[in-house]
Order: structure tokens, then C-alpha cells, then sequence
């Protein structure tokens, strides 16, 4: 195995298994984050579901082995791109972050997902979800509008504003596509 990286929760390194790349994450040694490998095995088939996440392979020995994402961060890819590829991306992010929110499924880094969106062939993956957990007021789409203005993308902030307060109270569809279409317009 060959070490890729560590997080705050888990070591993740980089393994050959019947001729294809594979993730492989270890609980970090003195971690006070106890269950985060389960927690996330458990959010990674349950939103594999939904096309949402790297595949998962299975989770045993307290190592959770998963699909290797060859990409770079969505904010290290859209830069350099074409407008075209920079909407069809968020609108797949976003369709992503909805989907969860209609299950309920807070993944918790939405507000931040600097290392938690890689680009893989213009497709955007997400990636992490330890700190996922099930919650009546999912924050995902929320979450992620509010990042997109730190990255400066020029929107109309007000109406972004009443657009996510009512999303927050509603959920409703037509409050989703109205958020997406300021980003993607």
C-alpha cells in the first residue's frame, strides 16, 4: 500500500486490488472520532445508491476499501475550463447535494468541500463522508451556494439570500432550480 493522505480521523493510502486502483482507509491512531469508518461505510453504500460517492467495496478488519477517484478538486479544475464544463459540473454538485438533502443526509462539509469534490473526466465526484449523518434539516444545497460566493462566483446575492432562506424553510423543488439557474446562468 502506498500512503496517499491523512485526515483528522482516518489515514487513506492507495492499494492494486484484481488490477485496478483502490482506496483503503485506517482509523488514525489516537483518534478520538470513534465509529468514523463505519459511519462512513455505512453513508457510502447507502448513497452509492444514488450515484452519489465513490463505489464501495467493502468494509472489514476496521479498513474500509473503496473506489480510487483519479481527479483533482473541483476548485483546482474550474478555473481553467470553458464556461460550459463550469455549469454542467454545478448543476451535477448540486443535483448531488439535493438529492441528499431529500434524504435527509447532512454530510457536514458542504460549507467547505475544498478536498471533497474531485473532477474526474469533467464529472464531479464526492468524496468523505465521515461526519455524515441523518437530520431533519439537511444543509447540503445551502452549504454549497454559500461556498460557491467565497470562490467568487458572480451572483445576484439577494435574491441568492430569499432564494436559500426559503429552501432552508421549504425544501421545495422550484426554490432548487432557481438557486442552480443563478450560478449556471
Amino acid at each position: 500500500m502506498e500512503y496517499l493522505n491523512k485526515g483528522k480521523r482516518g489515514v487513506v493510502y492507495l492499494a492494486e486490488e484484481h488490477g485496478k486502483n483502490v482506496v483503503v482507509k485506517k482509523e488514525r491512531p489516537g483518534s478520538q472520532a470513534l465509529r468514523a469508518l463505519h459511519n462512513e461505510a455505512y453513508w457510502i453504500q447507502a448513497l452509492n445508491k444514488h450515484k452519489i460517492g465513490p463505489r464501495f467495496y467493502r468494509f472489514e478488519d476496521s479498513m474500509l476499501v473503496m473506489e480510487y477517484i483519479e481527479g483533482v478538486p473541483f476548485v483546482a479544475w474550474y478555473p481553467d475550463q470553458p464556461k460550459k464544463n463550469v455549469h454542467r459540473a454545478l448543476k451535477d454538485i448540486f443535483q448531488q447535494c439535493r438529492q441528499m438533502d431529500l434524504l435527509k443526509v447532512n454530510k457536514f462539509e458542504m460549507h467547505y468541500p475544498v478536498k471533497h469534490i474531485l473532477m474526474r473526466k469533467g464529472k464531479p465526484v464526492i468524496i468523505d463522508f465521515e461526519r455524515c449523518k441523518r437530520t431533519l434539516t439537511p444543509k447540503n444545497v445551502t452549504q454549497f451556494a454559500q461556498f460557491l460566493l467565497t470562490l467568487q462566483f458572480p451572483v445576484d446575492r439577494e435574491a441568492l439570500k430569499r432564494l436559500l432562506q426559503d429552501y432552508k424553510k421549504t425544501y421545495r423543488e422550484e426554490t432548487f432550480m432557481k438557486i442552480v439557474q443563478l450560478f449556471v446562468s
